[in-house]
């Protein structure tokens, strides 16, 4: 299946948008499309959902896609506390999301990062899940954390590193300017792509939100994060997981077989990318993902 004007065009005529009043926040999101709702976890922690547009668009041709950014972040509010910008939070975010747009059951379709958050979702409200799209994930413990260290280590370049220390000593980085920290996060990403030029396809132009508090959203989700052990309990999750791993991403492809075959209705697929498929290898992706939604329960 290949982007074609006509579903851009309908992508474009079927937007809706709004926001979810939190009681320290705001939650945006934007409805792409109609049909049986996927709902897109972006990743991070302390980006924002406009990374993976326009890729997945294409799905909405078949299917309310729901894009939404995390607490703090795009243009989602949130008081920057602890008690605020948690996992839990996060993860609650998502059924109040479901609840408002009034869906009995999503799918979940989360890109690295936000596969803690999907996981967590389907452990949390096992009823409300129809399916879970695993696409590039982090893996939710350590056991392979020592192979991916050495696999990200490999990918960045010397001049990778060169330009990463002149650009964190740049005033506009100093000030979080969007420029400045969009720029970083390009040269952090060519590593993770099969072909590191493809790096200029992403959508990195950060809002002034995104650029000025994602790192402290990061920062207020690391203890969480750091202890995330899940491995003895995905066995728990029985709701239909397709995971989607690049053959050049920096987790090791034996992370994401263990996390297909630790859950019971698991399935791996590896595509010829990076951590980005849906700019590397969009018609494998897009052909993947058609296949596994068409077998999703109705």
């Amino acid at each position: 299946m290949g982007v074609t004007l006509s579903a851009v065009f309908l992508s474009a005529q079927t937007s809706r948008q709004g926001l979810l009043s939190l009681e320290d926040g705001r939650i945006f999101y934007e409805v792409i499309g109609s049909g049986d709702p996927i709902v897109v976890i972006h990743g991070g922690p302390g980006l924002d959902h406009n990374y993976l547009q326009p890729g997945l668009d294409i799905l909405s041709s078949q299917n309310a896609l729901v894009y939404y950014d995390q607490r703090g972040t795009g243009r989602s509010e949130a008081t920057l506390a602890p008690d605020v910008v948690s996992l839990d939070g996060f993860i609650d975010d998502v059924d109040l999301l479901r609840q408002t747009l009034e869906y009995e059951k999503i799918t979940l379709l989360a890109h690295s990062f936000g596969a803690l958050i999907a996981l967590g979702y389907a452990s949390k409200y096992p009823l409300n899940v129809n399916g879970i799209v695993l696409m590039n994930p982090v893996e939710p413990g350590k056991r392979f954390s020592g192979a991916t260290a050495t696999r990200q280590s490999a990918a960045q370049s010397e001049q990778d590193t060169i330009e990463l220390e002149r650009l964190r000593a740049s005033e506009g980085f100093q000030a979080r300017d969007p420029a400045a920290i969009s720029q970083a996060y390009r040269i952090s990403f060519r590593g993770m792509f099969r072909d590191r030029g493809l790096v200029d396809e992403l959508e990195l132009n950060f809002s002034v939100r995104t650029a000025q508090n994602g790192q402290e959203v990061a920062k207020l989700l690391g203890d969480d994060l750091e202890t995330i052990d899940w491995w003895s309990k995905l066995s728990e999750i029985e709701a239909p997981t397709l995971v989607v791993h690049g053959r050049y991403d920096i987790p090791p492809v034996a992370m994401s077989r263990a996390l297909a075959d630790a859950l019971p209705s698991g399935s791996l697929v590896v595509l010829e990318s990076g951590h980005f498929p849906y700019v590397e290898d969009q018609v494998g992706l897009a052909s993947t993902l058609v296949r596994f939604l068409a077998d999703l329960p109705r």
